[in-house]
């Protein structure tokens, strides 16, 4: 009877939706209380990052968005944590930026209290458990990687505190034109040239392609003997010089109606000044 029990309790696989009228309620229950949850935030950002031979190479726009309004062309995305491990974010430039320098604040004081030098994992997990916190409403989507005693590693936290570990990763809403470059050319243990080139075109694929992505690709390459930041790695949207002309000579669009509207003025008050021309 036990055995019976506990084979029908047994989950079957698949997707499991139990949770669905429970979040229903709490939805209702904060729009009560004149609160409403979360909903998704468009990035506006290309981030990338992949494990090479050597290590781990991350790359960024440069594109800083405010809805359609570019603000900021050169915009840093690649941030520092610790010696031996950078960030890249995408969402909101401002959340992003603060939620890596509390991070780097906690890990200098975590590597000064244990006296050894931070791993990637503990800087992922103790960036989810805070994001998580705020149940996505610090927007800040992280791309994590660096090098430790334990190896090279590259992880993604999202702003749920949700987080994946792969060999490559984009973020960002220019991540499907970039993933699709790292899908048809990344190879494990790539060289440095080759793994280079990689992320500029995953980066550059989505600049192209998404208009909240633009401007230069910062390469960010972190290895065991130390890390080279390569601000302003490539620019590849140059503007060319336009060769076209767009003057048109008078009376090239027909006029199909003309009507002139007399206006009656009257001078209430005129005065001269005379200029010193001295």
């Amino acid at each position: 009877m036990l055995q019976s029990f506990q084979d029908r309790a047994s989950p079957t696989g698949g997707f499991c939706f139990e949770n669905s009228r429970r979040n229903e309620v709490l939805e209702s229950s904060l729009s009560d209380l004149g609160y409403k949850a979360p909903g998704a935030r468009k990035t506006g950002t290309t981030i990338a990052g992949i494990l090479y031979k050597d290590g781990v190479i991350l790359g960024a726009d440069t594109r800083a968005t405010d809805d359609m309004v570019v603000a900021d062309k050169n915009c840093m995305k690649i941030h520092y944590i610790a010696p031996n491990i950078y960030c890249c974010g995408a969402g909101v430039a401002a959340d992003a930026e603060i939620t890596t320098q509390i991070m780097a604040s906690n890990v200098e004081l975590h590597t000064l209290n244990t006296g050894r030098p931070p791993l990637v994992a503990m800087v992922t997990r103790q960036l989810k458990q805070m994001l998580f916190r705020y149940q996505g409403h610090v927007g800040a989507s992280l791309i994590v990687g660096g090098v430790d005693v334990t190896g090279a590693h590259l992880y993604s936290v999202y702003p749920h505190g949700s987080y994946d570990k792969l060999p490559f990763l984009t973020m960002g809403s220019g991540a499907a034109a970039a993933v699709s470059v790292f899908e048809d050319r990344f190879k494990p243990h790539m060289e440095l040239e080759e793994a280079k080139q990689l992320v500029r075109d995953a980066i550059a694929a989505g600049i192209f392609c998404d208009l909240g992505s633009g401007s230069n690709v910062d390469l960010c390459i972190i290895t065991k003997a130390g890390v080279e930041f390569l601000r302003g790695y490539d620019k590849p949207t140059v503007k060319g010089q336009r060769l076209g002309q767009y003057r048109y000579k008078p009376g090239t669009t027909a006029v199909l109606t003309k009507a002139v509207t007399p206006l009656s003025l009257d001078v209430v008050n005129q005065s001269v000044q005379v200029m010193d021309m001295e």
